[in-house]
């Protein structure tokens, strides 16, 4: 594979980013209320982003290919706006092209780490929205949907014979050989508390956020949860890029469930997509200060080397 190739996927990413928010009219900005709540909300937000960042780094170091926490933050970073380009699977690649380039790994192999990682997400994600959904006694009519997601990424993370079976009907349905990543269950129960802890980092964030927007007494932390569960089906919608317009739905209901008035909530859904577009730009420009900085300093060592 050529090298620096997660560069070129780093610039379609951003083409395709300008053009989905275009269309989607999402970058406006609202009214604001309270200010102390919306910065607090960005602190959380900006945390989530680093924890995510933390359960990349764990998985590969459990996984025997350790990399350092910058080159995690930076492959992460420049991978984040690769969800906007249609299929989603780019964003999986992009961190693992970067990790495997800058330690000498196998592509495939940390691409694989990277998926597995996703799910971990998706089902930790999942669990925690679910939890809010249950209190504000929602669950009722989503509770199908949440079942089958719940159970089958339960069976892709930790049974290895139902694993092994998906993999076989995936491989006969698309007439090619299928791998799924697995890793062992026991260490995913280790590093479960690190996903839930980006999770709860983004819940805060979100609460905070709908409390500076919102002049409603019925904003509650269960309130917050809701994000966990929207973006995760957000991420999981295969014809939204990003999960645009996925995400902001499920945040509506959510809200309007938790009490908040259906004009309040849509402001609150709509405009959380400018604030984590505000997130998401945050570890970008990191990963890229990031990428630099290690660039300068393998370009220096190299010119030590020649003198």
């Amino acid at each position: 594979m050529k090298k620096g190739w997660h560069k070129y996927l780093v610039y379609l990413s951003l083409i395709f980013l300008v053009f989905a928010l275009y269309r989607a009219n999402y970058l406006q900005i609202p009214t604001v209320h309270s200010w102390g709540h919306i910065v607090l909300s960005f602190a959380f937000l900006f945390a989530g982003f680093l924890a995510q960042v933390w359960t990349w780094f764990t998985v590969l170091k459990q996984s025997n290919y350790p990399i350092n926490y910058p080159t995690a933050l930076a492959g992460t970073g420049l991978s984040v706006f690769t969800k906007f380009i249609p299929g989603k699977i780019m964003i999986i690649v992009g961190r693992a092209a970067y990790a495997a380039e800058a330690y000498g790994y196998t592509v495939g192999k940390l691409s694989s780490l990277s998926l597995n990682t996703q799910l971990i997400a998706l089902w930790s994600g999942l669990t925690t929205g679910t939890i809010g959904l249950f209190f504000l006694e929602g669950f009722g009519q989503w509770r199908w949907l949440i079942i089958g997601l719940f159970v089958f990424l339960s069976i892709l993370i930790f049974n290895t014979r139902a694993n092994k079976l998906v993999e076989m009907i995936l491989s006969k349905m698309l007439k090619k050989n299928i791998n799924l990543p697995q890793l062992k269950p026991s260490i995913v129960v280790k590093i479960l508390p690190i996903f839930f802890i980006y999770w709860l980092c983004w819940a805060t964030a979100f609460y905070f956020l709908a409390k500076g927007l919102s002049l409603s007494p019925n904003i509650s932390f269960l309130s917050g949860l809701s994000f966990p569960l929207a973006t995760t089906l957000g991420i999981m919608a295969i014809i939204a890029p990003g999960g645009i317009g996925v995400r902001e739905g499920i945040l509506v209901g959510c809200l309007t469930l938790s009490g908040v008035a259906p004009a309040e909530a849509a402001t609150i859904s709509v405009s959380s997509r400018l604030w984590f577009f505000v997130g998401e730009s945050f570890i970008f420009i990191l990963g890229w200060i990031v990428d630099r900085l290690r660039t300068k300093n393998v370009t220096t060592e190299i010119a030590q080397e020649t003198v």
